[in-house]
């Protein structure tokens, strides 16, 4: 991996109450060449953010003072419209500890003990999205293809070539609605899905109904908080009389069963039917297993589908 130059050494703040975590932390990313500032609970994160704005923060879980689920709160409403990227870290690394930190707006998480070389690959991951989008806001357009058009097929091998070559993670999200939409409900799910992802994710209308979406340098975390935030929206489009039942399949790279541009669109496709043998509301994401959750469920259930 290589290292940054001194002229643009990112800077990350490491927030974490145990000395001998907090020093592992920092040599591990300062080894990589990133400025490190270093503090021991969610308090001093705030105060340290606020003076130094740093281009990433490493959170653990478990705080004193302030919690790093709730500093995460606080930091990304301070970064106000910029992105801030935020990992938490946690001896608790079961499915529902994920997502409770993902609801906070974390943008990975990262089981204890971590090796240094996955946590140098995910801070240089998110490190890539927060340059890609610095200076804009602006969704992604959502083009109108089938899955099989030349131009849909020529960017995800694109992508998937490129997550290849620097083993970087890719999620491919297949988005369906239940039945087919009336023409106000069409539009306002087109919205809604535009307005969950990010510039440089690929977002593909198949059908009035169903959507495609690749995303980039994203985790099984990330890939989730996207697939939650859709189908919550589909529960409260606005002009609606009723909820939009939406349900979500999620392939990732990489995967034992994903080893092509193919393999992924076609996990997808299993990964949404079992989807949408659970009703509308569901999302299952298969990586090495398949998990199915219920955004509205407290855990989600883990339910092996290999």
């Amino acid at each position: 991996m290589s290292s940054p130059s001194p002229s643009t050494r990112p800077r990350i703040l490491v927030a974490d109450d145990t000395t001998a975590e907090r020093d592992r932390a920092r040599l591990a990313l300062e080894q990589a060449g990133y400025e490190v500032l270093a503090v021991e609970d969610g308090q001093r994160a705030i105060e340290r953010f606020a003076r130094d704005r740093p281009d990433l923060v490493l959170l653990d879980v478990v705080m004193p003072r302030l919690s790093g689920l709730d500093a995460c709160r606080i930091l990304k409403a301070q970064a106000r419209g910029t992105y801030l990227p935020i990992i938490l870290v946690s001896s608790k690394n079961s499915v529902g500890a994920r997502v409770e930190g993902l609801r906070c707006g974390a943008d990975d998480y990262l089981g204890k003990p971590y090796d240094d070389e996955e946590l140098r690959a995910r801070v240089e991951a998110l490190l890539r999205i927060r340059a890609a989008m610095a200076g804009t806001s602006q969704a992604p357009p959502v083009e109108e293809a089938p899955s099989g058009a030349p131009d849909f097929r020529r960017r995800l091998e694109e992508e998937f070539d490129r997550a290849q070559r620097y083993s970087d993670p890719l999620a491919c999200l297949r988005i369906e609605t239940e039945g087919s939409p009336g023409p106000e409900a069409a539009g306002a799910l087109h919205d809604a899905v535009a307005s969950c992802v990010r510039k440089i994710d690929l977002v593909h209308r198949v059908a009035p109904q169903t959507y495609l979406i690749v995303l980039p340098n994203t985790h099984f975390p990330g890939a989730l908080s996207v697939a939650e935030r859709i189908v919550r929206r589909g529960r409260n489009l606005p002009g609606l009389d009723a909820p939009v039942p939406v349900s979500v399949g999620i392939a990732f790279f990489p995967s034992r069963d994903v080893r092509s541009c193919d393999d992924l669109l076609r996990v997808s496709e299993q990964a949404l039917e079992r989807a949408r043998a659970e009703g509308g509301g569901s999302i299952c994401l298969f990586q090495h297993e398949g998990y199915l959750y219920r955004p509205e469920d407290e855990t989600p259930s883990l339910d092996s589908t290999s």
